[in-house]
């Protein structure tokens, strides 16, 4: 379970965001103006989170990694893991 929680914990957070602000947006549905400010509060979150997101790795093997970092030019070197 701890696991489950670990891995999805962005988006169990984004559900219990997006529940206040759908009672938030309901209590106060008579208000354009705080229907926009929670509107682009929700979009900015949002965004941030595709945007923070990891896509494939640029090296597949070990080799390539030693080839990158033997090629003389400066690296910046990042370790993620999915998990």
């Amino acid at each position: 379970m701890g696991e489950f929680i670990n891995h999805n914990s962005a988006l169990l957070i984004a559900v219990v965001f997006f529940g206040i602000m759908g009672m938030l947006a309901w209590e106060r549905r008579r208000s354009a103006k705080a229907l926009v400010v929670i509107a682009v509060i929700t979009l900015v979150l949002v965004s941030g989170y595709w945007t923070s997101r990891e896509g494939p790795s640029d090296v597949a093997t070990i080799a390539e990694v030693d080839a990158i970092l033997s090629a003389g030019t400066p690296v910046v070197l990042e370790f993620y893991s999915d998990t």
